[in-house]
């Protein structure tokens, strides 16, 4: 049976899990479809791959089985789930990566499954993402039920996402949330933020974009509104805030080892 697979991890491709969960899936379900999703999500960052999850999982056909693996806590006793909404399944450990699955779609049951029938025996305890999560994903997309896995579970670890607030001055102010293989920092203030913030239509010339060290006037809607090899903010595909360089990388000219560090200010006209 065919069945879609799509995989998001922070494994990176500079080693071999990736290719082993796909082998793990090969053996179980050889006809099914593997999707990478990504799998630079920064190390541990719980956070990062819910938002990943939450932007992506609406543009994958009905039936896709969706497996979460950014798993600081492998090999203690928490839970493996299965998510199911409307239209898609996911697998992933209980540590809040499914937080945003909960905030953009209507969850029916989630299951917690233990090792054992549906999934490979157990080798230690830093590879859960092969001996139990890629397996279940496999037997998911061959058909088999949730509810023949494991025990329906009421309540899930949730790590609800970091919004933009408003400070005393009137500035939004917000953090980065991603940043891609460009450069380009993706924040956690999307249009309707801006838009109930600061009324009015996007793009718009008077709202002011504040970094340290750089401020930006104006936002676009794509990135050759810019000058090339100037900042420039802009409304991106997925209806977020987002920093970059035209033709260039925002990340490596703000001199940035990490994103979490960062803060963002957006206001209207010019202020001291």
């Amino acid at each position: 049976m065919k069945g879609t697979i799509v995989l998001l991890t922070d494994f990176t491709w500079h080693n071999w899990y990736v290719g082993v969960m796909k082998g793990v899936i090969a053996g179980i379900n050889p006809e099914a479809v593997v999707v990478d999703l990504c799998h630079n999500i920064s190390s541990q960052d719980v956070r990062e791959g819910s938002f990943i999850l939450g932007n992506s999982f609406a543009y994958f056909p009905r039936g896709s089985v969706f497996v979460a693996v950014v798993d600081p806590g492998v090999g203690s006793d928490r839970r493996n789930l299965v998510v199911r909404t409307a239209d898609h399944l996911f697998v992933a450990p209980d540590n809040g990566i499914v937080s945003s699955i909960f905030e953009k779609a209507v969850v029916e049951k989630v299951w917690s499954v233990s090792p054992g029938r549906y999934t490979l025996p157990v080798s230690g305890s830093t590879f859960f993402g092969r001996d139990v999560l890629a397996p279940i994903a496999a037997h998911l997309s061959l058909g088999v039920p949730p509810e023949e896995m494991g025990d329906e579970i009421g309540s899930v670890c949730t790590v609800p996402a970091i919004r933009p607030s408003l400070d005393a001055r009137g500035e939004l102010v917000g953090c980065a949330v991603y940043v891609d293989s460009f450069g380009n920092i993706i924040t956690n203030i999307d249009e309707e933020c801006l838009k109930r913030t600061f009324p009015g239509g996007l793009p718009r010339e008077d709202l002011i974009v504040r970094l340290p060290g750089r401020t930006i006037r104006g936002v676009r809607r794509y990135y050759e509104q810019g000058e090339r090899g100037a900042f420039l903010a802009l409304i991106n595909s997925w209806g977020h805030l987002e920093i970059a360089v035209n033709r260039g990388s925002a990340f490596r000219e703000l001199g940035l080892v990490e994103k979490k560090s960062l803060e963002i200010r957006v206001s209207i006209g010019s202020k001291p």
